[in-house]
């Protein structure tokens, strides 16, 4: 999922839920699924110990797509920070810094170490079956791009980390700034592609598992916490756009406060069965209903950024200014977090 977070059209990550596993996890208080029928043996044999469970078809996916997530998740966010940090002081991307800019703030370095990792992560998970070939394919050139950017990064940083622009007169800067620009504009594509493959494939996952707690759980704690992050997801896929159809996304806001709201009237009515870190569930819930009224008021009645809010508008503090992307990205990455830790 992307999401553009300035004028400059840098699309900001945002946190997949990875919920991959919730099928496997069986909060206190739930209802098992039910036995296997054991096999039926003849009079004058042993009984023969009952079947396997059949795996669940999903669950290969699963696996597959966790490997993904872990690492989109673990990465595009600071890939896209240090991008943002570049283009928040060099004014014109086509021609680069001139050296006369007021402050200069360099990049924010990368976790060189973290993308190789992720190098074998993806070759991994693009062997497991089942193969999802857009999904692959896209993963490919997403760590191919993502690997670029890391060898470009490293190369600018320790430039401006040092303040060496001051003894060549940018003559570097200028240099790293075509290398730069190109690994940007290769990576945000690439990470606007792969994030859409992976959501379509993650929706999938996500609905079967869904169907099968219903089934053999019913509509209890795993329940709630998984369906009302689909909605969740689905409601800041939208908002999170410099415009939207408000319209749309008040109809995606109805279903979202529905389906919490019959998450807490459950959880009340059943404490003793909640995880533990519900509490911290319940609040992140509540501060994306708010950040998101707060979006969908700013859309629909056209209400333009006052000069303060202009100002606040950047990195590190956007998140503060009410009905902003960042503080839709922020609440929803929060809530995420949190649904991760139940």
């Amino acid at each position: 999922m992307r999401f553009n977070s300035s004028s400059s059209s840098v699309a900001a990550a945002v946190a997949l839920c990875a919920l991959l596993s919730a099928c496997d996890r069986k909060t206190d208080g739930a209802a098992p699924p039910p036995a296997s029928k054991p096999a039926t043996a003849s009079a004058a044999a042993p009984s023969a110990p009952p079947p396997k469970p059949e795996r669940p078809v999903h669950a290969d996916a699963s696996a597959k797509l966790n490997g993904y997530i872990d690492c989109f998740n673990q990465l595009d966010g600071s890939a896209t920070r240090t991008i943002e940090r570049y283009r928040s002081w060099v004014k014109d991307m086509k021609t680069g810094p001139t050296g006369k800019e007021r402050v200069i703030y360099g990049l924010y370095s990368m976790n060189s170490e973290a993308v190789a990792k992720c190098r074998n992560t993806f070759a991994q998970a693009a062997a497991q079956k089942p193969a999802m070939a857009k999904l692959d394919a896209a993963g490919k050139t997403y760590i191919e791009s993502l690997s670029a950017l890391d060898k470009a990064v490293a190369e600018a940083y320790p430039y401006y980390d040092r303040e060496n622009y001051k003894d060549d007169k940018f003559a570097k800067g200028r240099e790293l700034h075509t290398l730069l620009a190109a690994s940007f504009d290769a990576f945000n594509h690439a990470s606007t592609v792969f994030s859409d493959a992976l959501e379509v494939e993650n929706d999938a996952v996500l609905e079967a598992q869904l169907a099968e707690v219903e089934k053999t759980e019913g509509r209890k704690a795993t329940y709630f916490q998984m369906a009302l992050m689909r909605k969740a997801k689905h409601l800041a896929g939208t908002i999170g756009e410099e415009d939207f159809d408000a319209a749309k996304a008040a109809e995606q806001l109805a279903e979202y406060e529905k389906i919490t709201d019959e998450a807490l009237a459950y959880a009340k009515a059943h404490r003793e069965e909640m995880p533990m870190q519900w509490s911290r569930f319940e609040s992140a819930t509540e501060s994306l209903r708010k950040a998101a009224k707060e979006r969908v008021r700013r859309i629909r009645d056209k209400v333009p950024y006052s000069e303060g809010e202009l100002m606040m508008l950047k990195p590190g503090s956007g998140w503060m200014v009410e009905g902003s992307i960042e503080k839709t990205i922020k609440a929803y990455n929060d809530l995420v977090s949190a649904s991760n830790s139940l």
